[in-house]
């Protein structure tokens, strides 16, 4: 992929890049409509086409479905913190007609605007037509200080090399007051770790760690901000025309960021146990989309997939799902393997990212998965030694303290199954799609049933 250049001089051919970039970071910041999107796909040759010749392997996907129109931007760095570098091109697909077209600025903005009366149906009776081009200039402006900050914190840092990046890191963090503006001092720290990662000195995770661990030492002052889920900001893509909030996540949560659970860098397998009393060999390995889409494209168009995984979708949707769930860092997707065989697939997700973060009070450290067995054939299913696997696995991760289910109230066999490795059930929990048991399982409860595996358990969270 493309790699992006310390910034140095504010006023160049390289900032109107970054002017583009930060435009678009800002959108992102405020909305989620938008996701990675990974690769050329097979099942929608009108995507190919258009995205074959950007000259990147990752795009930003937006989806705005109030007008059935999906936008693609080229990206040149994809940052943990927001601070996303793209490539100054916006390929629009009407799905409508299948019309592909560049896009501009103005009509981006007026698109993103027509999208935000979702969410703000009051700003239908706002007229912006005749004031699109003076909130893009605005917001190009806003843009250059943005630009100014970076340009600042990159000469410090090529000023502080090459000492050691967790003491140019360190620096920062000592001038950190408590008592001032929280959130622009956190804003700015984000902006650090991200030209740690664009220039490959530190992975922004790694980063956020080191960030979250430093406040950790600090005391009982710093327990706010470590703990928040969300923070209130003020909004900045439309301000030009209202004044209006948002909920962004809070970045230093990284730090529980399980790199090998959310974006393994491998195809292989990941996990294999041999159950020698019941003569099963249970394995994992990532989702290959080359390898795995038309297999659970045929799994989950079975009777009993319909009904309980939902997801019996045509090829290209669910093509498109993969491609927006693989490169992203809150969820990721499994096949695995008994005796050689593929028979399940599951997902794991970080719950406080997930919906499900909205229904209790989560943790950072919360970890959940949602399993889907393929056979109907009882002889090779064993539910049980799936589950014992999996909690295993993600218990050797030391990231994941806590893992978290919502399993249907309907569903008896597979939370009784969950109980029968240690989960505990909780309360019942009212979600839009279905009423759910809450039930979470902790390191302890799962070696109460099987202190047998101490040993394949990460004990020191």
């Amino acid at each position: 992929m493309e790699q992006p250049t310390l910034i140095t001089n504010p006023i160049n051919a390289e900032n109107k890049d970054l002017t583009f970039s930060i435009l678009l970071r800002l959108y992102c910041r405020e909305f989620t409509n938008w996701s990675p999107y990974m690769g050329l796909p097979k099942y929608d040759q009108v995507v190919k086409h258009a995205l074959e010749n950007s000259g990147s392997d990752l795009h930003l996907r937006i989806d705005f479905n109030t007008e059935e129109i999906e936008v693609y931007v080229p990206v040149v760095y994809y940052s943990a913190t927001g601070n996303h570098l793209f490539k100054p091109k916006l390929i629009q697909r009407n799905r409508r007609n299948d019309e592909v077209k560049e896009l501009d600025l103005s009509s981006f903005f007026e698109l993103a605007f027509k999208e935000g009366t979702k969410n703000y149906p009051e700003w239908q009776s706002i007229d912006i037509e005749s004031g699109v081009k003076q909130a893009i200039a605005a917001l190009e402006q806003i843009a250059q200080e943005y630009i100014m900050k970076e340009v600042y914190f990159s000469d410090l840092l090529l000023d502080h090399l090459p000492s050691s990046i967790t003491s140019y890191l360190q620096k920062h963090l000592e001038n950190f007051d408590i008592s001032e503006n929280v959130q622009s001092q956190l804003e700015d720290l984000f902006v650090i770790v991200g030209i740690l990662g664009q220039k490959e000195l530190m992975e922004e995770h790694l980063s956020l760690n080191f960030i979250y661990d430093q406040f950790s030492q600090k005391g009982e002052e710093f327990k706010a901000i470590l703990d928040q889920r969300k923070s209130k900001i003020k909004g900045t893509f439309f301000s030009h025309f209202t004044a209006y909030d948002r909920q962004v996540q809070n970045m230093l949560h990284y730090a529980f960021f399980s790199p090998d659970l959310l974006l393994p860098q491998i195809k292989r397998e990941v996990f294999s146990k041999y159950f020698k009393q019941e003569k099963v060999q249970i394995s994992f390995r990532p989702f290959d989309l080359d390898r795995d889409l038309e297999m659970v494209c045929e799994w989950f168009h079975k009777d009993h997939a319909k009904t309980i995984w939902k997801m019996d979708w045509p090829i290209a949707e669910l093509e498109l799902f993969y491609r927006t769930l693989l490169p992203g860092r809150f969820s990721h997707s499994y096949i695995g393997e008994i005796n050689g065989e593929a028979i399940f697939n599951f997902e794991i997700y970080w719950a406080t990212n997930d919906v499900l973060g909205d229904y209790y009070e989560v943790l950072p450290s919360d970890y959940g998965t949602h399993l889907f067995i393929a056979t109907t054939d009882k002889t090779k299913k064993f539910p049980a030694l799936i589950t014992r696997s999996i909690v295993e696995w993600m218990f050797s991760q030391p990231q994941v303290n806590r893992m978290v289910g919502e399993g249907s109230v309907e569903s008896l066999a597979a939370l009784m199954n969950k109980v029968h490795v240690g989960f505990k059930l909780q309360h019942i929990i009212e979600m839009p799609h279905k009423k759910a048991y809450l039930n979470f399982c902790i390191r302890e409860w799962y070696l109460e049933k099987f202190p047998e595996s101490k040993e394949l358990i990460n004990t020191n969270f």
